[in-house]
């Protein structure tokens, strides 16, 4: 073959390829179109809607009650554990950011977690120390004479869990940003005679509140569309949107009430992304392009000119916040491992192989894990491919409001529960299927991977676009010639991060219920709900492992660049 017809055929492979890619986008779209509007009008569905329950008497007064008080505390709890999130990331941004201490990269390095360790793993975690047979638990027990806590099965619990499973998004976020403000305006406060504590209120805190205010508005979100959590550790009577929609769904078949349900979570959440996309909006100098050197950190309790009772207090502090979130952040996730290898024989719980062996025994573990790298391969390669078409589309647009049009778009798989797009599906079709929950898993996820794809493109020198454009053939060329090599790192980082989102995902294999199907977290979910929890444990513990070794390798395949 001369060269000429093999350029001829490699251009043709390039435009097919674009194409399908194209048409792989427009179908992850109308998956998350389609079932919203049938969600939010089930009318629509016709026929299809004849398994729900219909309503023909209804006390609209005392549902709009029950609407109101199940939307409040679904906000209350997404506030509670905001807070608490804040509460344990912000004092521990502060010490990453501008003190030197031992494992302090260790800390940082916890970003990761609620980004590659499923929600479930976490929920696992605190009922095998703070469960009712939990570790801790049982050491309360004896020193209080046999009283065990409950606290975790409250909205407490519920709040603690959920704040400390999302406070290194915070704490990461925000030291980033918090080491790389420049210093002057606080030097030239303290030689005009204010205080540290003056100097932070004044002029520091102003600093860091857009920065701090967007990473608390996406883990506002996480916990309002909680679901694992609030279902495994609720107390009777008390139930949030997400659970309310699910047990609406699922239990009692009303369309009626799921669809109210939904509508109400959704304007709340939209409410929220707007707030979000304002702030996004709004330039801080870790955005605008401008780039500070790392202040200097000094090591904990030295800083020059502070008082050595200051000293000695922040000393107290950062030692206060370490056992905390060693308490309850690093206990939980040490606890499933802990489980894993724990057999109870003869009343003792002792080091044991055993739930490994079952595991490894049982056929349906085989199935579920195989099932599981399967979809979340497959809804990875989906996800990349969805956010790399939509950036470059983005991209290639000149026109500003065109722009921030498909940047809002971008955003509302955030305002969308995956119980409330699981719900809209099972509308649309009869019976879910493998292919159905990769699509609406890639529906709601392709933002995660549009975030770091579209920032990689961001970063390519102008003069790059530029010189693209001049020397390559076509745009489909430049493309595949310079612009996916560049950004390969993001590509293979988003692709990490969309599988270890799948291979978690819990709720939309309940929802859909496949039959003959289940996922390692639906399998560990089982074990978790049959009273088996040292092997759910197990379980958890090689789930965790999958998506954090695939994470990481996702983060070092893609090279330096």
């Amino acid at each position: 073959m001369d060269s000429s017809n093999r350029i001829r055929l490699r251009k043709s492979a390039r435009y097919i390829f674009t194409f399908s890619a194209f048409l792989v986008a427009a179908v992850v779209f109308l998956a998350f179109i389609i079932p919203l509007v049938l969600v939010y009008f089930p009318n629509l569905a016709g026929t299809r809607v004849s398994g729900f329950k219909k309503i023909t008497s209804v006390n609209s007064s005392s549902e709009f009650l029950s609407l109101i008080k199940v939307t409040l505390f679904s906000l209350k709890i997404a506030l509670g554990s905001s807070f608490v999130a804040f509460a344990a990331g912000f004092p521990a941004a502060f010490f990453c950011a501008r003190r030197k201490f031992l494992f302090r990269k260790v800390l940082l390095g916890f970003s990761a977690v609620p980004l590659c360790i499923p929600v479930l793993i976490a929920a696992l975690g605190f009922v095998s120390v703070y469960g009712m047979s939990g570790i801790l638990n049982k050491m309360f027990s004896f020193l209080s004479g046999g009283e065990k806590s409950r606290f975790l099965y409250s909205q407490w619990g519920i709040m603690i869990a959920q704040g400390f499973y999302n406070f290194p998004l915070i704490m990461s976020i925000v030291s980033r940003y918090w080491e790389s403000l420049p210093s002057e305006k606080e030097n030239a406060a303290r030689l005009l005679g204010a205080g540290e504590g003056k100097v932070f209120i004044t002029i520091t805190f102003p600093e860091l509140v857009p920065v701090l205010l967007s990473a608390l508005i996406p883990v506002f979100l996480f916990c309002f569309f909680s679901f694992m959590m609030v279902l495994l550790f609720s107390a009777p009577g008390t139930s949030t949107l997400e659970v309310e929609i699910y047990q609406a769904v699922k239990t009692s078949l009303d369309i009626k009430r799921a669809s109210s349900l939904a509508v109400a979570e959704t304007i709340s959440a939209l409410l929220i992304v707007s707030v979000y996309i304002l702030l996004s909006g709004k330039k801080y100098s870790g955005e605008s392009g401008q780039v500070f050197d790392c202040v200097e950190k000094y090591p904990l309790g030295q800083k020059p000119f502070v008082s050595k009772s200051a000293s000695f207090i922040e000393i107290l502090f950062f030692i206060f916040i370490m056992a905390v979130i060693i308490l309850f952040f690093i206990f939980p996730f040490a606890g499933i491992a802990v489980s894993g290898f724990t057999a109870r024989i003869k009343g003792k719980d002792v080091f044991s192989l055993n739930q490994y062996k079952m595991l490894f025994k049982s056929p349906g573990f085989w199935d579920s894990l195989w099932s599981t790298v399967k979809i979340s391969f497959f809804t990875g390669m989906v996800c990349t491919i969805t956010a790399a078409v939509y950036s470059l589309t983005l991209h290639a647009i000149k026109k500003s409001w065109k722009k921030q049009i498909l940047e809002i778009f971008s955003l509302l798989p955030m305002a969308v529960s995956s119980v409330v797009l699981g719900f809209g599906l099972t509308i649309l079709i009869k019976k879910g299927n493998v292919w159905s929950l990769i699509l609406v898993q890639s529906a709601l996820f392709w933002p995660l991977a549009y975030r770091q794809i579209n920032a990689a493109l961001g970063k390519i020198p102008s003069d790059v676009i530029n010189a693209v454009r001049i020397y390559s053939d076509s745009y489909t060329d430049g493309i595949f010639r310079v612009i996916l090599p560049w950004i390969r790192k993001s590509l293979f980082s988003s692709f990490g991060f969309c599988f270890a989102f799948s291979a978690g995902d819990t709720t939309l294999p309940l929802i859909l219920s496949i039959p003959k199907f289940q996922t390692l977290s639906l399998y560990t979910y089982r074990l978790s709900g049959s009273y088996r929890f040292n092997t759910a444990c197990a379980s958890g513990t090689i789930l965790a492992l999958i998506c954090f070794v695939v994470f990481v390798i996702s983060e070092k395949a893609g090279g330096n660049k």
